[in-house]
């Protein structure tokens, strides 16, 4: 397998919402303290499906469930040395100016501190986002879904590994 470009990512493709949440359970496992994770794509296309995939990889037994209402949530993880928590945050209806009603501050790292920062709908916030992240976009496809997750800023070094891991979905 040839090393991915880091401007073109990796692409994926999910048969089915049980892909899409083995997916995110792969991709959780390879991610550390501090990472942020940023979702975009059309409703119904899989970002709640994904997150609780990267929750179970990341180390949470809890029921995760789309935030859209109370805009953010947080899922203990366990067994994962300096890894806390997982935080999930809807964007959807956020201004990058109500970001510090949710403890957002700046590039968000005191949120990142010792836990994971998933953002849906990350797009409508795309000012206040790190360079460091991991962008994953999704897609309706017939059947499933399609992912492309581009790697930026520190995290590039790491999308060889993550490609590796997802080799099993990675689009021909």
């Amino acid at each position: 397998m040839t090393a991915p470009d880091p401007q073109s990512g990796i692409a994926l493709e999910a048969a089915n919402a049980e892909a899409t949440r083995a997916i995110g359970r792969a991709i959780g496992g390879q991610l550390r303290p501090g990472d942020l994770v940023t979702l975009d794509g059309p409703l119904g296309a899989g970002k709640t499906t994904l997150v609780r995939g990267l929750a179970l990889g990341a180390g949470s037994h809890d029921d995760v469930s789309s935030p859209t209402f109370v805009l953010s949530q947080e899922y203990e993880i366990e067994g994962r040395p300096g890894l806390d928590a997982l935080v999930h945050i809807d964007a959807y209806r956020l201004s990058p100016g109500e970001l510090p009603s949710i403890g957002w501050e700046g590039d968000a790292a005191e949120l990142r501190r010792g836990a994971l920062v998933v953002v849906e709908w990350a797009s409508r916030i795309a000012e206040a986002l790190p360079d460091d992240r991991l962008a994953v976009a999704l897609e309706h496809a017939d059947p499933g879904r399609r992912m492309t997750l581009q790697a930026r800023g520190g995290l590039r070094e790491r999308l060889p590994a993550l490609q590796n891991t997802l080799a099993p979905w990675v689009a021909t």
